[in-house]
């Protein structure tokens, strides 16, 4: 599993690199609580930045997951939730003024199917997004819908978020402009990673890497193909 994992990353690059592209660097850390069965607070904050360089970016992001009772015993086993939080990203550009974008979101989550050995996520998400330039008391306005699938394979038997060992996390992202006032444009991502995470201190290390395809360039963020490596920290009090 893991040669093919490597087989499939070199494949990527070679694609990304023959194409028009940009790189991304993103590192991020991701906290989480479990105030009781139903209700789990959690976050991220990062930084991410762009090569060839022109800007550098922060994040930090706080939400909040709701997982009902389910009605009936068969969806034991499809653990739906119910997320809703809000990002604020600040930019800093090295040729035009600076940005700021606030970014409430809602999802709807499904963990289903269940096979002994590998779990596949469902996410719904619809995202708000206000964006501010310095010196000017206009914004810009996108709405738009993600739906994204990822199956995560482990090398034993589990059920749960942290499990000891490695695992290999494979996901498929598309995005849907609902509206925008300017040109942005719907994108798919196609992530394969890499990760381990330890049981007896629920902490894991995962890294990614994305390849994001749209039809037209995002003034700013990504050419017409993007490649993305991002290393991530997840730890659950």
């Amino acid at each position: 599993m893991v040669r093919r994992l490597v087989f499939v990353f070199i494949v990527l690059i070679n694609f990304v690199y023959a194409q028009n592209t940009s790189q991304q660097i993103w590192l991020d850390y991701n906290p989480q609580w479990d105030i009781n069965p139903s209700y789990t607070l959690y976050g991220s904050g990062g930084f991410r930045t762009i090569i060839p360089h022109s800007w550098d970016k922060l994040y930090i992001t706080a939400a909040v997951r709701y997982a009902p009772d389910p009605l009936f015993n068969i969806l034991n086993k499809s653990q739906i939730e119910l997320h809703g939080g809000f990002s604020f990203f600040y930019t800093i550009n090295e040729d035009s003024d600076n940005q700021i974008e606030l970014r409430p979101f809602q999802a709807y989550k499904m963990r289903w199917p269940h096979f002994e050995r590998v779990k596949f996520t469902n996410r719904l998400q619809l995202e708000e997004r206000f964006m501010f330039t310095a010196g000017e008391d206009d914004f810009e306005f996108e709405l738009r819908l993600r739906y994204k699938i990822e199956a995560i394979f482990h090398r034993t038997k589990h059920l749960v978020d942290f499990t000891n060992g490695f695992y290999l996390p494979v996901s498929f992202e598309y995005i849907i402009n609902l509206y925008s006032t300017e040109s942005f444009n719907d994108g798919i991502k196609v992530t394969p990673g890499l990760g381990f995470s330890s049981e007896e201190k629920e902490w894991k290390i995962q890294f990614d890497l994305t390849y994001q395809y749209a039809d037209k360039a995002e003034p700013g963020n990504f050419t017409k193909s993007t490649i993305i490596y991002r290393l991530r920290f997840s730890q659950a009090f």
